[in-house]
Parts: C-alpha cells; structure tokens; sequence
C-alpha cells in the first residue's frame, strides 16, 4: 500500500491518493480510492462567494457526509474519476430538486384522470359531515330560507340576463361552477342564483339592472385600486387626449408615450419597458426574452404563485401538458435556494409572486377547494417573508439567475413603487398589469436591457418574436398616463388605507371573538381573506350569507376581498355588520358543528373518492363489455 497523503493537504490533480491490489478469482484488478474535488462535482453553478475558495476539497452530499472528503471507488484511472464525478453531479441535481420540489401539482396530475365526479343530492347535502338527521334539517330549512332571499334580491330582468349568460358565455359557466368543491355545485347551482350582471357603479358599490346595491370587495379581480369613479375620469382624460388620432391607430405610438415612460422607469427602476395586453401575456414575454437572452431552458417557480392561465407556468391542475422546463419548488425553503445554487447554469429566470406573502407556499385562496379550516391559512409574519424575499434576491445575484417579480396583481396595490418598496427588494424584471392600465386592459414588462433584446446582434437567425398588434394603443396609454399622474398626486394614500385596513381587521376580528364566531380575518395592506378556526365542511357556504347581505365577491368567494382607496369609514363599518349578520345567520342555520373534527372529514372525503372512482371504474367496465 502506498503511503495516503494528509487529508488536510489539497489534491491538485484527480489522480490515486491510495491503492491496492485485490485478486478477484484469476483476474488483478486495480482498485484506485479517488479524492473528487468539490469544484469538480458539486460547485453551485455561475456562483459568486466572496472569501470563499471554490474548489474546497470536501464535499456536502446533502446532508450525509457534510465536511468530509468523499471517497468515489473507481475501476481506472483519471478518466474514470471524472466520468464518476459527472455521474454524481448530475446525480446530485436531480436530488437536490426531488427534496425541493413540491408534490401537489405531480399527484394533482396524476389523480385527474382518475377521479371521477360525483354530486350529493338530497338529505346527503346537508349532512355530507356525518352530523345527525336534526341538525341537517335545521341546515335544510335555512338554506331554503337563504334561497328564498336570493330569489328577492334578483330582480326579473336579472334572472334573464343571467340564465341567457349561463347557457351563451364559457367564462361565466365556468366561473358559476367553480365557486364552491365538486361535490356540492350542482345543487348549489340550482338553489342560489349568483347576480353576474352590473350596469353602473356609484364609489365602491354596485348597481344591477333591477337597481339593487352591492358593496363591491371583489376588486374587480385586482383592478380596482383607486376606485371605480376615479377610473371614469382616467377614461374620459384619455379620450380627450387621442380621440383626433383615433384608439385604432396602431403601429405609430401616440405622444402621451413619453410621458410614460418615465414614469414607469422611475417606478420599476429599470432600463427598458415593453407593453402587452394583459398580465398573463406580459409574463409570457418575460419568461420568453429571460430563456432569449440567458439561453438557460429552466424556470423556478414557487409552490402555490399564480402567474396567468398560460400552460407554461402551470405545472398542475389547468394545464393538460407536462412541464419539463419549470422546476415547481417550495415557498420559504432552504432546499429551494440550494437548487437555485446547484442548477444556476440551467435556470434562466426565478418567478415570484409578492401576493404570497399572505399565504406563502399555497394556491390562491378560493372558496373552491375549501373542504375543511385547513384548507387556508395564512402566514404568521410577514416580516418572515421580507427576510426570504431578501435571501433570494442574493442568492439570485450571487449565482447571476434574473429574479422576475409578478407584480401584476401587487403593482400600485402594496405601495406606489409596489411590492419592491413594500418589501425593499429589487428584482431584475418587473412585471405590471391590472390597474397600470387606468381602467383598460394593459400588461407591462420593465427590465435591464440585457434581458429585455429580441433579437442576438451576432446571430441573425436568433430572433425572439414578442409583439402584439394593439400594444401600447394610444386610449391605453393615454389612460396609463391618467393614471400614472393621479399617483404622483395621491401616493400617501397607501399608507394611511393599509393603516385603515389593519384597524379594521383588529375591530372586526375582536367583534368576532365576542360573539364567539369560528371565523377570523387577515391581511396584507388592502387585500383580506376570511380564515376559519374550527373544523368544517361547510365554510365555503359563507360566501352565499355575505351575498345576501349585500357584499359582491368574486367566484373565488371569501378567498381573497379588497378595498379600494375610496373606501370611506360608512364602507368599512357596512362591511362589517355584513361579516357578523351573516356570521350569525350561518351559525344560526347550523353549518358550524362543534362536533365534527378535521380526522372526520378527511376519512369521509377519502372514502367517497375511493368508493366514486372505483365504483366508476367497474361501472364504466361493466359498460364496455356489455357494448
């Protein structure tokens, strides 16, 4: 045996530090015990470490022999060493990301075939909890009773309207489906007819055409940050400003562009703006010139972010295709930075939607998927997911990976410099949509010149084609204009709102606690969800008791509410009596049984999914033979 140098000294070079011969039957073979440099096998890729030596020779194989030299047995020599040491590392990167990436949207993929539908009729409505004959009737009486409130409050040329929209229009079927789980759609869907229709609005309330009123908290998905009245002036500003060259004249820009721009440079603090549509097709270009302009093939994105319909940033439930250019990694996890670190070289943009710091790591709120307490929640501390945004944002510089915010829904809404001053970090490209638009349709890319070219100077063959036919139309920007200029004016508003909104969840969460009602709320400054504190089935019936009282939401129901900056202190107090009248009215009907726990419920749901698929199953065999 030759003597084994000092494992403290460094191998320069990646040949034998000890070997021995070994008879195996009548053949030698040479058996060489290698050092593998970590610079060779594990080095985070593009990354930057001050004071740190790249090639220190020991190796963290996740967690197993963290702060040793790994000793890799080969059969040859250097050749084989470094073949060995590629295997690894490839090997290393795909387990890094298996222990990162979250599951949901695989075993979502996976089951979506499979589950079969299934609807509860009947006296199986009311007690799909297993609670007892007599609290189901009580629930039964009040949900007729709750109907015959419905059928008052929607006039007759509403009901018209809306049965004419149901059976013409795919985004109202479809929004008018999905507002509460599978189960129970079908005989919700018959008892509450949901108005869909506005023909005017008056500060944050709406009118129907049976002149009925609503006070909106739906936002209008996100739109609605300075008020709807105030988006009326914007409109008709910019109509004045381009009416004499006409709101279909495309190709030329109008002269109101330049006193966007700007603006919007000041605000996102980039070089370069590009305008689009709509939030989603603005993502679609940033995530297109970021793969353009890096040539790296993979985009992170974090459990639970929404980021647009497009099939390409939605790697489970929506999309009917396999991604295998978007790593799906958990929110708040230092296994996430540690794929970010490892696969640098592969990673072309890191996606983050700033709206998840109210709840981080999880989908959207709706009142959808809401089949028990546990199905929302919301973070403990915000200044926890300041403190991530920050870690990522260096992680990110450090490994050179653009770091992409999508501020479509946060953008003017947190702060007048959104979520980049709400939260003081700087992505490399910003996303905006939404409101920027003045009341019209707009999505907008800011960022770097480096990642916002289309095309490669050196190669004429490298084009990104990104362009739309009615980008940058003179009444949208002309009401981007309004609207930029109405911020300049009023961007202390922010502050005092998100002080008005934390005063009013405390007042309204403290009237909820005394009247000893399971339900709670909380925010991240104007945008509020509702939060359930005991177990449940029935939660998502909430969101017809809001209605009732007046309260327009959206189709995601109690999810996610918002106030508009016109929210006076008449507003807020009438959405407050709102939450407790209907709070009681529910407790009253009995859909909050103290009796039913969150083990219950889930044995239940897992029974019915299995006995429904399988049922299905044999059912849809049975048929095939008979055929």
């Amino acid at each position: 045996m030759g003597a084994r140098p000092d494992r403290q000294e460094p191998v320069r070079n990646h040949g034998p530090v000890d070997e021995g011969r070994r008879k195996v039957g009548r053949r030698r073979v040479i058996i060489k015990l290698v050092a593998i440099p970590r610079g060779l096998l594990f080095t985070d890729d593009n990354c930057r470490y001050e004071g740190r030596e790249r090639n220190t020779y020991y190796l963290s194989f996740i967690t197993l022999v963290k702060g040793e030299m790994l000793v890799v047995v080969v059969v040859g020599g250097c050749a084989g060493a470094y073949l060995t040491a590629i295997t690894l590392r490839w090997a290393y990167k795909r387990i890094v990301t298996v222990v990162a990436m979250d599951p949901t949207p695989y075993v979502v993929r996976v089951m979506a075939p499979i589950l079969r539908s299934y609807s509860f009729t009947g006296e199986q409505y009311y007690a799909a909890d297993g609670v007892d004959a007599k609290i189901a009737a009580k629930r039964k009486q009040g949900a007729e009773k709750l109907a015959q409130k419905y059928d008052k409050l929607m006039g007759t040329s509403a009901q018209a309207l809306n049965e004419t929209l149901r059976t013409s229009l795919s985004d109202i079927r479809f929004t008018d489906t999905n507002r509460v789980p599978f189960q129970f759609q079908k005989v919700t869907r018959q008892m509450f007819r949901v108005a869909t229709i506005a023909r005017a609005s008056e500060g944050p309330k709406l009118i129907d055409v049976d002149n009925q009123a609503s006070i909106d908290v739906s936002g209008s998905y996100g739109v609605n940050v300075c008020g709807y009245d105030q988006y009326k002036r914007f409109v008709d500003a910019a109509w004045k400003r381009c009416r004499a060259l006409g709101p279909n004249v495309l190709g030329p820009v109008h002269p109101v562009i330049a006193e966007v721009l700007p603006k919007l440079k000041a605000i996102s603090r980039k070089e370069e703006i590009s305008f689009h549509m709509s939030g989603t097709e603005a993502m679609m270009c940033a995530i297109r010139l970021a793969r353009f302009n890096t040539r790296r093939p993979l985009i992170v994105q974090f459990a639970g972010a929404y980021h647009g319909w497009w099939d390409g940033v939605q790697p489970g439930p929506g999309s009917e295709r396999a991604n295998s250019d978007v790593l799906y990694l958990k929110d708040m996890k230092e296994a996430s930075l540690r794929v970010i670190r490892a696969r640098a070289s592969e990673i072309a943009a890191v996606l983050v939607s700033p709206l998840q710091g109210l709840n981080p790591g999880k989908p959207p709120p709706s009142d959808l998927v809401l089949l028990d307490a546990k199905a929302r929640d919301t973070a403990k501390s915000r200044d926890e997911y300041r403190d991530w945004l920050h870690v990522l944002r260096a992680t990110c510089a450090r490994c050179d990976v653009p770091l992409i915010f999508d501020e479509v829904y946060t953008g003017f809404r947190m702060a007048k410099g959104g979520a980049q001053e709400y939260y003081g970090v700087t992505s490399d490209v910003v996303v905006y949509g939404k409101t920027l638009g003045g009341g019209l349709a707009v999505g907008v890319v800011c960022g770097p010149s480096r990642l916002m070219r289309r095309f490669d100077p050196e190669r004429p063959l490298r084009v990104a084609y990104v362009i739309g036919t009615f980008s940058a139309a003179p009444l949208t920007v002309a009401a981007m204009a309004e609207f930029l200029k109405w911020l300049d004016e009023t961007a202390d508003y922010y502050k005092t709102m998100e002080k008005k909104t934390d005063a009013w969840i405390r007042d309204v969460n403290q009237t909820l606690v005394d009247g000893d009602f399971p339900i709670r709320l909380d925010n991240l400054t104007t945008v509020w969800t509702v939060l359930f504190k005991q177990p449940g089935r029935y939660h998502w019936m909430f969101q017809y008791y809001l209605r009732a009282e007046n309260i327009a939401l959206s189709w995601v129901g109690t999810g996610r509410c918002l106030f508009s900056l016109d929210f006076k202190d008449a507003d807020f107090e009438a959405v407050k009596t709102a939450i407790v009248n209907a709070a009681t009215a529910m407790r009253d009907d009995g859909w909050w049984d103290g009796n039913v726990t969150s083990k219950s419920i889930s044995t239940k749901i897992a029974k019915e999914l299995v006995y429904h698929t399988v049922g299905s199953f044999f059912a849809d065999d049975n048929n095939n033979n008979n055929t």
